[in-house]
């Protein structure tokens, strides 16, 4: 997939059918305008891009009102990707491009995208003070013979309210992890580096990776996952803590997570964490050996929810 950084850069691409969005997550109504895109794309013999934004609006306007991230730039730039687009057009999120009016956001899209269609979801909003909308868009490109497909919202499954970036927050906050999975369209991940910790849990014999995560983003609550770990190009079961470790003192906020049948030094590798399930809240124990106790238990439960998952697994590919 080609990576691009401005509407500059793309002048001399094809002609494209441009996926138009905030994409925040990459969730599945995303990907359904993704899909739409690319569809398009071979009915016209073009390029199917994705035109988007490397931050919210807020990052540079209100900093502290920033929704919390469902995807690093670096995860959606994968996750657009997977989706087998032919090119990415990641916009930075600046004070030029807040101000910018509605027409010259359109202008710039129609001279260097060259676009033959546009996709884009029915609550799309652009231009300063988000004046801009689908009905603007229509009407500019109406004017250029370039038809604006507009998408309604995929519905949630089991919810009243469409799939979007604002829900799945609160899935993840809450730690319904299973649900999230259900409308991201895969497991709910966090990406960072491996830090050195307190080797605490190697001395309890439940080793564990300390991971950095990147500011702003969406952290499900305190408690223990069933998660997994991409490693050695395959994903690992493991079970990861979140919280400050309460049984101990001068402990700080952290994300341990213990790889399940592995063994090796994962200090300064940049990991990926998939979590499925949560399998308890927080727990202060008033001596070490309750506390080893209930990782036993901790891992069994974990052990039994990855082979339920990889039964279903194998369920519904065969079905």
């Amino acid at each position: 997939m080609d990576v691009f950084h401005s509407f500059e850069e793309v002048q001399h691409y094809p002609q494209t059918v441009v996926a138009l969005g905030t994409f925040d997550g990459v969730h599945l109504g995303h990907q359904k305008v993704m899909h739409e895109a690319l569809k398009q794309a071979t009915e016209l013999q073009a390029k199917a891009v994705v035109v988007t934004f490397a931050a919210h609006p807020l990052s540079v306007l209100r900093p502290e009102k920033e929704p919390a991230r469902l995807a690093t730039v670096e995860q959606k730039t994968r996750y657009i990707e997977e989706q087998g687009m032919d090119g990415l057009v990641l916009l930075p999120m600046n004070r030029h491009l807040i101000d910018e009016s509605p027409e010259e956001f359109c202008r710039q899209l129609l001279q260097y995208m060259k676009p033959k269609a546009i996709v884009v979801g029915s609550n799309f909003t652009y231009g300063a003070k988000a004046a801009g909308n689908t009905d603007t868009l229509r009407e500019f490109m109406q004017a250029y013979d370039v038809p604006v497909c507009v998408l309604t919202l995929l519905g949630s499954p089991g919810h009243p309210t469409p799939i979007s970036s604002t829900v799945i927050r609160k899935l993840v906050a809450q730690g319904h992890m299973e649900t999230a999975e259900l409308l991201l369209g895969r497991p709910f991940e966090l990406e960072g580096s491996v830090m050195p910790g307190d080797h605490r849990g190697t001395t309890i014999g439940f080793p564990t990776a300390n991971m950095h995560i990147p500011e702003h983003m969406a952290m499900p609550p305190d408690g223990v996952y069933a998660t997994g770990v991409w490693l050695n190009g395959k994903i690992w079961p493991s079970m990861t803590n979140i919280g400050n470790n309460p049984t101990f003192a001068n402990q700080y906020r952290r994300i341990e997570t213990n790889i399940l049948d592995w063994h090796g030094d994962l200090y300064g590798q940049q990991l990926r964490l998939f979590f499925y399930k949560r399998l308890r809240h927080e727990i202060t124990f008033v001596e070490t050996e309750l506390l080893i106790r209930q990782m036993e238990q901790d891992r069994e439960h974990a052990r039994t929810y990855f082979a339920q998952r990889e039964s279903k697994l194998k369920t519904n590919s065969n079905d």
